[in-house]
């Protein structure tokens, strides 16, 4: 079957990212009927494009930067003309921004930074325990990784209001004529910072990629798109999957309790709620040369979004995948990706999620909800974000 006669056919079953009928559960179930029935799909808006719904070929995809490249962008259609690295940028230079952040996101760097993201739970939760209810994502989901980010960055935090304030202006406005003024002003705020750090540099991460920079002199303009794609989804993304996990638990007192007996099942329950609720669902590449991607030709140039969302769903790799299983081993999810472009931040979120999990279920057992909860219906950032913006509980 040709992409021609693909694009003619008005009722093929396709992934659309912009549809406002994608709610997470439509979206589950539009994955499996792809996967079952059209595992390579076309979509003709936005300029044509392909989906890969199983787990097979969107992790062959993802780790084969050569064939499948990123430098076109991560947004589909595309928002601005400007590009954000690492993540839309292919060896040889994807390399050198991932050596200017190696400082910032080594797993060895998350390990440091535990006994501060503890500090940071506890006072969040010191905040609140004795209300006796919550509401989890205001009050702990989204500012804990904006805290642990402004601290990374050693910023102070009044910054970590700027952050937010700034992504949440992206998020409304990327789609939209707006998203120009908007990267313009993330581009000031972090010149800004840069220009204050050589005139004056101090012992934190910032004044490192200046003075590391000085080597592979990237010009600051995009050195500052890099800050923002690493602040944004440095906080927001861990937020979702902060936020779908403490959901997943305040509905499920019995695996609360199985959490509470055996602290160490933690670390699998986070990456299994990670895996069922991915935070983010897929993000594109382009066809360096022509493809056959589980027999469709797939031509040089051609968009192909990947679907991550789906390939956790795979019942080829992940038996009985719609259900949540804490002792499922080995859990080779792709919520983080895979390949040279998987998250940096993966550590540290993983880190941040496992540290607040433990520290709830520890200081306030057996919570649960208490109220409306509100979850991003349609997925938000086009298409693309998968959690929950509000969690009232109590306990």
């Amino acid at each position: 079957m040709t992409i021609d006669e693909v694009g003619a056919q008005p009722d093929a079953v396709c992934f659309d990212p912009h549809s406002p009928d994608l709610t997470p559960e439509y979206a589950y179930e539009l994955y499996a009927d792809l996967r079952s029935t059209c595992p390579v799909s076309h979509g003709a808006d936005y300029g044509g494009y392909w989906s890969l719904a199983r787990y097979e070929d969107v992790h062959a995809a993802a780790v084969d930067h050569e064939r499948f490249s990123s430098a076109g962008g991560v947004y589909v259609p595309a928002v601005s003309e400007h590009r954000f690295p690492p993540i839309d940028y292919d060896p040889p230079e994807h390399a050198t921004f991932r050596k200017l952040i190696a400082p910032l996101t080594s797993a060895s760097a998350a390990r440091r930074m535990e006994p501060k993201i503890q500090e940071m739970v506890d006072r969040l939760v010191d905040g609140f325990i004795d209300n006796g209810r919550a509401e989890l994502v205001e009050d702990l989901a989204l500012p804990l990784p904006l805290q642990v980010v402004v601290g990374l960055y050693g910023l102070g935090p009044e910054h970590a209001a700027a952050i937010r304030d700034y992504s949440l202006d992206f998020l409304e406005h990327a789609a939209g004529p707006q998203a120009e003024r908007v990267m313009a002003r993330v581009s000031d705020y972090w010149c800004e910072i840069f220009r204050d750090r050589r005139a004056a540099p101090r012992d934190d991460f910032i004044s490192q990629l200046v003075t590391l920079n000085a080597e592979h002199d990237v010009a600051d303009e995009v050195l500052a798109n890099m800050m923002f794609i690493l602040t944004y989804a440095g906080h927001d993304s861990t937020a979702l999957g902060l936020s779908n996990t403490l959901l997943y638990l305040a509905e499920n007192p019995d695996v609360q309790q199985r959490l509470i007996d055996d602290e160490s099942l933690i670390p699998s329950a986070v990456d299994e709620i990670l895996r069922y609720e991915a935070p983010l669902h897929w993000f594109p590449r382009v066809a360096t040369e022509d493809v056959c991607v589980a027999g469709q030709q797939i031509k040089a140039g051609e968009r192909v979004l990947l679907l991550f969302g789906s390939a956790n769903r795979d019942a080829e790799v992940f038996p009985d995948p719609d259900t949540v299983d804490i002792d499922r081993r080995p859990n080779r999810h792709l919520s983080f990706g895979a390949g040279i472009h998987s998250c940096p931040g993966m550590a540290l979120a993983k880190a941040e999620m496992r540290i607040a999990v433990a520290t709830l279920l520890r200081r306030m057992p057996g919570f649960r909800v208490d109220g409306g909860v509100e979850r991003t219906v349609p997925l938000e950032g086009g298409g693309r974000h998968l959690g929950v913006r509000r969690l009232p509980v109590t306990w």
